[in-house]
């Protein structure tokens, strides 16, 4: 029963991330938008703006990957003698790929904030 209850409060929590990921495509249109404005018309605002929309859209997803990364870990954490080998196999491949895309979402963040075409507004000052 207490792994229904935990498997249910998952799919909230998975629900909820489902919506902040519509919200994230629709942010990136607008993005866009700022960013064709700027190529176009070489809007220095526009580029602060769609610069700071990715910065901000690439931290949501690197707690999204987060949260998933700690709910692999605990899948790791609760891995026992009576785990299958492919179940056991599994549940790392899995935790190695969270692993993976939290590197992935942090070094997207970094060139983003340091890329040559970024915009004024220094989030690290060197």
């Amino acid at each position: 029963m207490d792994d229904i209850v935990k498997t249910l409060k998952e799919l909230e929590i998975e629900d909820i991330i489902w919506i902040i990921t519509l919200f994230s495509a629709i942010w990136a249109i607008i993005s866009n938008k700022f960013e064709r404005d700027n190529v176009i018309n070489k809007s220095s605002k526009s580029k602060r703006v769609y610069k700071t929309i990715n910065i901000t859209l690439l931290t949501i997803s690197f707690f999204v990957y987060l949260y998933f990364l700690l709910l692999s870990y605990s899948r790791v954490k609760n891995i026992n003698p009576q785990t299958s080998f492919k179940q056991a196999r599994l549940t790392n491949l899995n935790f190695i790929g969270a692993t993976l895309f939290i590197i992935a979402a942090l070094i997207s963040i970094i060139v983003e904030i340091y890329s040559e075409d970024g915009s004024d507004t220094s989030l690290i000052p060197f």
